[in-house]
């Protein structure tokens, strides 16, 4: 979403809008209106004035807002990319004083995952390209573009700042394979890779052919931290089970196309819809992109609720766990149906489910920091001085 919410220390959380992005909402809507087309419309008449009405709405349909990205900075300070349309800049923000620059913004490339170096006045992004590669990239704060430090036919994604002295990222990665006409067909598990800036070595850090291993992390004890999901390929299979499925539901499908037009209808005549209020609604299906996979989340909530919190359902299935590496092999799994997290340098852990975001510290319990919906991103902010 365009919304975000900050929470420091002990204090009430916050909603933050950007300004930048409801400023070039207004000004499309303004040069819409400027543009519209000024006689009357051709339909008046023939259909109800509330169903003309929601169709010239349709021309003022404001540009879509999507914060992509949030990096904490200095203390106080946060860094997010920002998406307007077919436009994505990167931002600063003064927590305190919730006062909004932009960095850099454009158009023929997106820019998200971003992570300050927490010594250096640079960070680290993912370049996304519109042939469907992206590269990991550096840029300085005060710099003009990302310099992108990764190539090839690949999908390079959250880069992270290895803890320490030297020099270094992780990530994940995945090889792409295209048809003859250049679209990407079928992508490899995501791996977790280490690049050393020093020696130039790229590193394999953990790989499973039956895994996606996404939003590496490491911390200064060397614990390896991501989301491990169980990998599909690109490639759509049509099953039997799932053709007769479609097959019984049509006539139900049917129904309820034909219901829903009726009630529209009703609405735009008497106001009241055709269910009396205190019946139960059809609850509309809520599909999101979540690490490059199409979520019905409606349909995922309903199959968690029985597990855990029952008013902050998981909106991925619990197959996507967060794992803790460490250095002498033990694994660990931190929490079932995560969407986010991010760790500290002394392994205190908050993640969310998309509806809750919850906090756990070394071999402790998580606790249930708030509840909204939908939660796409956590991070750790260093509070102010």
């Amino acid at each position: 979403g365009g919304k975000l919410h900050l929470k420091l220390g002990d204090h009430p959380v916050r909603t933050i809008d950007s300004q930048f992005g409801q400023q070039v909402q207004e000004r499309t809507l303004q040069s819409q209106r400027r543009n519209a087309w000024k006689d009357k419309n051709p339909m008046a008449g023939l259909i109800p004035a509330a169903f003309l009405q929601q169709m010239e709405a349709l021309g003022e349909a404001k540009l879509p807002i999507a914060i992509r990205s949030v990096s904490s900075s200095s203390p106080g300070q946060l860094l997010y990319t920002l998406a307007v349309g077919d436009v994505t800049g990167v931002f600063t923000l003064d927590a305190s004083l919730e006062k909004e620059q932009r960095l850099f913004h454009h158009s023929d490339f997106a820019v998200q995952h971003l992570h300050v170096h927490p010594q250096q006045n640079e960070f680290a992004c993912t370049v996304l390209h519109k042939d469907s590669s992206a590269n990991i990239a550096v840029m300085s704060i005060d710099g003009a573009r990302p310099k992108e430090i990764t190539a090839g036919d690949s999908i390079d994604l959250a880069p992270q700042w290895v803890p320490g002295s030297t020099k270094a990222l992780v990530f994940q990665s995945a090889g792409i394979a295209r048809n003859q006409e250049g679209f990407l067909v079928e992508q490899s598990p995501f791996t977790i890779e280490k690049l050393d800036f020093q020696t130039g070595e790229m590193t394999t850090l953990a790989t499973d052919p039956n895994y996606d291993l996404l939003a590496p992390k490491m911390t200064t004890d060397g614990s390896l931290y991501y989301i491990r999901r169980p990998y599909q390929t690109r490639q759509h299979r049509v099953h039997v089970l799932s053709i007769l499925k479609d097959i019984i539901l049509m006539p139900l499908r049917l129904v309820r196309a034909i219901y829903e037009w009726l009630n529209a209808f009703t609405q735009s005549y008497t106001g009241k819809p055709l269910l009396k209020s205190g019946q139960p609604q059809v609850q509309a299906k809520q599909n999101l992109l979540i690490w490059g996979n199409v979520i019905n989340t409606t349909a995922e909530a309903e199959k968690n609720r029985r597990f855990g919190d029952q008013d902050s359902p998981a909106l991925v299935p619990r197959s996507w766990q967060l794992v803790c590496e460490r250095p002498q092999g033990e694994v660990q799994i931190i929490g079932e149906g995560v969407i986010s997290y991010d760790v500290d340098i002394e392994g205190n852990v908050v993640y969310t489910n998309g509806t809750a975001i919850y906090a756990t510290q070394p071999g402790g319990v998580p606790k249930r920091l708030l509840r909204d919906r939908p939660i796409e991103q956590v991070v750790i902010v260093a509070a102010p001085d």
